[in-house]
């Protein structure tokens, strides 16, 4: 059996590939993708606004931007009070941002007071919301980001005219100078730790696939931990007992490995074409130390449940626990010490941070010697 591995790979996995249920859940992996591609294709945010324009032709610009600039926030427009106001008790929209009439004279008030130092000005858009909420607060960063061009100007024409000129400028002679003297550089210069600057991608479509490589990986475990499942019930019933127990520990892990090794060409594939992957290179070497270290994590799992009824049951509440616990969707600091047990934390945490490959290599070499040692437990007290 010790040389011809390749063979029992063969075997197992042709074994694997007639159950249902594992079949089912490779399929998963391409399904969850194809529909989030197709959800991603239509119109998708996190908040939706409805934008009120009371006759601004300024206003108007800015609404014509919110519109048609890339975003997480929906936005929609709404000619008359009463009906956006049905829509946001209807819930069909999170939050009203209103532009009056006179939005372009308040906000010259508005940055006149500050040029003043005084605090009698009026808001220059009135903003009506059911809850105040995180979202709803990130939303109004982008509000502020739309009206800083027309802030920033208002503000240099104030500052000119009520602090430094002895006589009125023209807004035009102010527009002129303030057009050829702007800075169109970069104010932010992103990149990740690894001094990588992020590829390009559509707002709508990152947001909805931020989450898609944890799932992924998750769904790879759990492709490793249903394949402890049906080696547990292949022991019940008593189908290796012609084998001896040095050889059970190896069978074990050629079994698991058959199954994390379909599961992980398949998410290798979809990173690959969905564009998640972040070099050939890195990703295979994170895979193939995630497969190594699923295998030994799901054969712990399975020697510390006993039975195939235990392991059925803790199966899904520790995919549950990891959804939340590993930075799938958030990244939990507090948990760092849970997270720091489980293979998946590692691979998500390592795609962005190479310090994090290193503590994946002592994680896997760690979770292979507590393996060997449960395994060496049991052949003794077999």
């Amino acid at each position: 059996m010790r040389g011809n591995y390749g063979k029992l790979f063969l075997l197992l996995n042709k074994r694997l590939l007639k159950k249902p249920s594992f079949v089912i859940l490779l399929c998963m992996i391409p399904v969850i993708v194809f529909g989030l591609h197709l959800v991603s294709e239509r119109e998708s945010g996190i908040v939706r606004i409805a934008l009120v324009n009371e006759g601004s032709q300024e206003a108007g610009t800015i609404i014509d931007e919110l519109m048609n600039k890339p975003s997480v926030f929906l936005f929609d427009t709404y000619e008359s009070g009463k009906d956006v106001e049905e829509a946001l008790l209807d819930n069909r929209v999170d939050a009203v941002w209103i532009f009056p009439r006179d939005y372009s004279d308040r906000i010259s008030d508005f940055t006149g007071s500050l040029v003043k130092n005084t605090k009698d000005s009026e808001g220059a858009v009135e903003i009506v919301e059911r809850e105040d909420n995180v979202l709803l607060q990130l939303s109004r960063m982008e509000l502020f980001g739309a009206l800083y061009s027309d802030l920033s100007f208002s503000l240099f024409d104030n500052y000119i005219n009520l602090r430094l000129a002895d006589s009125e400028v023209s807004a035009a002679a102010l527009h002129g100078y303030y057009d050829n003297n702007r800075n169109t550089g970069m104010l932010f210069d992103y990149r990740d730790t690894d001094e990588r600057s992020p590829k390009e991608q559509d707002v709508s479509e990152s947001y909805l696939f931020t989450p898609l490589r944890g799932v992924l990986l998750l769904l790879t475990l759990l492709c490793g931990l249903a394949a402890a499942m049906y080696y547990r019930a292949d022991l019940d019933k008593e189908i290796f007992t012609w084998m001896p127990v040095g050889n059970k520990w190896v069978f074990e892990h050629v079994y698991l490995l058959t199954a994390l090794v379909d599961g992980g060409i398949v998410v290798l594939i979809t990173f690959f074409i969905t564009g998640l992957a972040t070099s050939p290179l890195t990703e295979i070497a994170l895979m193939f130390l995630f497969i190594l270290s699923c295998c030994c994590f799901c054969s712990i799992i399975r020697r510390l449940t006993f039975n195939l009824r235990s392991l059925a049951t803790f199966i899904p509440i520790l995919m549950l626990a990891m959804l939340v616990v590993c930075p799938v969707f958030i990244y939990i600091r507090a948990l760092r010490g849970i997270q720091l047990l489980l293979p998946p934390f590692y691979y998500l945490m390592a795609q962005n941070n190479a310090g994090y490959l290193n503590l994946f290599v002592i994680y896997t070499m760690a979770i292979i010697a507590v393996d060997v040692l449960f395994g060496l437990g049991s052949r003794c007290s077999g």
